[in-house]
């Protein structure tokens, strides 16, 4: 079971969308209200866990509250953009998914990556309604 396994390819389709509302978000070209940043609220689970890249572990209302207050702060900083690469299904056992991937970030000219951790479920019932869980991120290095 791989990317093109359904349950994988739903994953993937959350991890695009979400950063993609990140990217909008944090440029300031999303609406700063409270029906926008639900994208959010509903795709943390309630025991979403996270572990930033410098290793502070984050609870769900930690990185709720953090991302509220982040709308727009890169607006003034030139363009800014996310990608995700390398994606890779590290173990499939439905309804969890656990992948990785690599998180690029462009801010002007500076690029900064990442390497993800991502543990998913995935409802079935719920016209695949995917919901993170856990995330664990690690910087990696400009020569990596």
């Amino acid at each position: 079971m791989g990317l093109d396994h359904p349950l994988a390819q739903a994953v993937l389709q959350e991890v695009s969308g979400l950063h993609a509302f990140f990217e909008a978000w944090l440029s300031g070209k999303a609406e700063n209200t409270n029906a926008v940043f639900t994208r959010v609220e509903s795709s943390l689970g309630e025991e979403f866990t996270m572990v930033s890249p410098s290793g502070q572990r984050l609870q769900r209302p930690d990185v709720i509250g953090w991302l509220r207050g982040t709308h727009g702060a890169r607006a003034s900083q030139g363009s800014f953009h996310i990608a995700i690469a390398e994606p890779e299904v590290l173990l499939l056992r439905p309804p969890l998914v656990l992948l990785g991937y690599v998180e690029e970030q462009t801010v002007g000219e500076a690029v900064t990556r990442r390497q993800s951790t991502a543990l998913f479920e995935v409802s079935i019932a719920d016209r695949r309604r995917v919901r993170w869980l856990a995330l664990h991120e690690t910087w990696i290095g400009p020569s990596s």
